[in-house]
């Protein structure tokens, strides 16, 4: 997902909106990140919504704050932020949706 944004060399600006459609187009995502607490590379499923965003940290990282789901039920943890990610894979539904059906 972000290889194929990042091929055209946008402004950030430019970028953080084109993956943010992309994200809203997904009914999910998976972002590979390291994680510090535990000192290793995780796998986190994820969503985006209106209060998510995408931001630079004053160490000039790549940011990105979305609802975080519990890899084992799937409920929500709640909102993470996420740096070092190493990538990013959208998914869409396989079946229609209540959303897509009304």
């Amino acid at each position: 997902m972000i290889d194929e944004i990042q091929e055209i060399e946008p402004t950030f600006e430019d970028f953080t909106e084109r993956l943010i459609g992309q994200f809203k187009k997904a009914d999910h995502f998976y972002i590979v990140h390291y994680c510090k607490k535990r000192d290793d590379v995780e796998e986190r499923r994820c969503y985006w919504d209106e209060k998510s965003k995408i931001w630079m940290t004053s160490k000039n990282k790549l940011a990105i704050t979305c609802v975080a789901l519990n890899n084992d039920d799937y409920t929500i943890d709640g909102y993470r932020t996420f740096t070092n990610i190493f990538t990013i894979k959208g998914y869409q539904p396989k079946v229609a949706t209540s959303e897509e059906l009304h």
